[in-house]
């Protein structure tokens, strides 16, 4: 199995931060769609090839991971001597080399594994960030039989819910951030699916609400009350629905802050025409098995929308998803990127190919301020925690390397990286002006429309198609081509965009440019009173408004 160039560059990048210090426990800040698990197969089959014998536990955070991992590893190393440790699916396989298990199966069998000389930890976010709790209690146990066993990180979010670092506090595990995966370089390079804005009027508010001093995220309780109105939740249902079956949006996603809260999306978006599901982790309420069937029927599309409250985050892979709303407000750093990544996953091995499957991007839709307050998702960095009184000096943390530093230092005294000057706080932005993503800037223009004309288009050598002018009193404020005489995706895009503007569904499609243009001048579609399109020289339709 052939590794891609930026995994191979962040396994190169550990082995020369493992050169560098004999002992510490590294992290690899790798990006949802970075392909985690067949880098740690590779880094297994590596460490096996540096220093023959060595062995390594990894642990995974969820039993449905498992398995899958566990396939990569035996394709990245076919022959590998492999156990699997997992309750749920009956298998205690121990004393081989490579050892795949979650935490819940081991934590009380280290005398078990014997001698381990790696862990690797996925999701390593989630381990108990003080000297207790089941993994540090394990961790303590394996270096009875090993006191040079090293804990390797891996996690798209080296931070914890408050944003403090996972190598900052009183009691870290990890010493520094070795290398990784940057989420922009995946979307840079064509891996990851990028986010898309549109503009919505409905402000879920968080005034009053409280912040949980041990989370570091709203108090659920009261973001609840602040959250579940119910014309807050129709007006955000009517948007999504109205901004999303524009776009042509096939699999939508929401996040919401309780049970009753979800309930009452999916109840609204059911009593607007949109089939919808909720999923929680409440197994008294869900059983698992039921949870685990609305999933599959998810993924299947047999419906549209799944409201869910804190499952579908870590692990969650369905990438048809591309639509996501956000009902809930969040200060949480890790939950912020685990929630946009559900939309970022690629319908296949590269943009170009999740495009031709109909995906070329994830539309977010922020009902509430969290884009604005959080920034550009690819973006996100941790912090260092707030000294107490009589504490430590206050340092700021390297992002290159995660070595400590004062918070004066103009560049890192480790590795020399140049810490950019404190950024400037815009009081008077506003949602409108919260790009998801960095590179992007408020790009979207809206305008009455007074007149849509349709017009054959034709170009030598190119199959006619139907050119749709947009006007705003005698300006053309924007021009789209729409392709009927091609085949493919672009033939399919055509019937598409037909079938969300003509007035009778149970029409016919028309056979070719020729018929459209005819049809669409006798009127067989919607007026359009107002468009949403980028902003440029040449402006992209977003969003269409038409008369009821």
């Amino acid at each position: 199995m052939q590794l891609r160039d930026y995994q191979v560059d962040a396994i190169e990048g550990l082995w020369a931060w493992l050169e560098q210090h004999e002992d510490g426990n590294p992290i690899m800040d790798c990006s949802v769609g970075s392909g985690k698990s067949v880098m740690i197969a590779a880094v297994c089959q590596r460490a096996d090839y540096e220093y023959p014998g060595t062995r390594v536990l990894v642990i995974v955070p969820q039993k449905e991971l498992l398995q899958q991992n566990a396939e990569k590893l035996m394709k990245v190393w076919p022959g590998v001597d492999l156990g699997i440790v997992s309750a749920s699916f009956g298998r205690k396989v121990v004393g081989r080399q490579i050892t795949y298990a979650t935490i819940g199966s081991v934590y009380k069998i280290a005398h078990l594994l014997g001698r381990i000389d790696i862990v690797m930890a996925d999701e390593c976010h989630q381990i108990q960030t003080k000297e207790q709790g089941m993994w540090r209690n394990f961790l303590k146990d394996l270096h009875r039989y090993n006191p040079h066993c090293r804990v390797f990180g891996w996690t798209g979010t080296p931070f914890r819910g408050n944003g403090v670092w996972l190598t900052a506090g009183a009691e870290p595990l990890f010493n520094a951030i070795a290398a990784g995966v940057p989420m922009k370089r995946l979307v840079d390079e064509g891996f990851l699916c990028p986010l898309v804005t549109a503009d919505v009027a409905t402000r879920i508010g968080t005034e009053g609400v409280a912040v949980d001093t041990t989370t570091g995220d709203f108090k659920v309780n009261e973001l609840a009350e602040a959250s579940d109105k119910p014309e807050l939740i129709e007006a955000a249902c009517r948007e999504l629905i109205a901004r999303a079956t524009a776009q042509g949006r096939k699999r939508w996603i929401v996040f919401g802050v309780t049970i009753e809260h979800a309930t009452h999306i999916r109840d609204c978006l059911r009593w607007l025409g949109i089939s919808a599901e909720v999923i929680h982790g409440d197994t008294k309420k869900l059983p698992s098995k039921e949870r685990d069937q609305i999933v599959q029927r998810y993924r299947a599309g047999q419906f549209t929308c799944l409201v869910n409250v804190a499952v579908a985050t870590t692990g969650f892979d369905v990438p048809e998803i591309d639509c996501i709303a956000l009902m809930r407000a969040t200060k949480s750093p890790v939950l912020y990127v685990q929630i946009a990544g559900r939309g970022m996953r690629l319908i296949g091995q590269h943009i170009s190919e999740s495009t031709r499957n109909g995906k070329p991007d994830c539309l977010w839709l922020d009902f509430t301020e969290t884009t604005l307050a959080m920034g550009p998702v690819d973006e996100i960095k941790g912090r260092v925690p707030m000294p107490g009184r009589g504490g430590p000096p206050p340092f700021k943390l390297c992002p290159n390397c995660g070595s400590q530093n004062a918070t004066a230092r103009l560049k890192c005294t480790s590795c020399g990286h140049d810490f950019p000057p404190p950024e400037r706080i815009n009081h008077d932005a506003t949602v409108k002006d919260a790009p998801v993503m960095s590179g992007q800037k408020p790009k979207y223009a809206r305008h009455d429309l007074t007149a849509c004309e349709y017009y054959r288009h034709s170009k030598e050598g190119s199959p006619d198609c139907m050119r749709v002018l947009y006007k705003s009193g005698l300006q053309v404020v924007a021009t789209e081509y729409v392709h009927f005489d091609r085949r493919g995706p672009m033939r399919l895009q055509a019937e598409g965009w037909w079938e969300r503007r003509v007035k009778d569904p149970n029409g016919w499609l028309p056979s070719s440019t020729a018929d459209a243009v005819v049809l669409a001048q006798q009127g067989a579609l919607r007026t359009p009173i107002a468009a949403t399109m980028t902003k440029g020289k040449y402006p992209e339709i977003i969003d269409v408004e038409f008369k009821e």
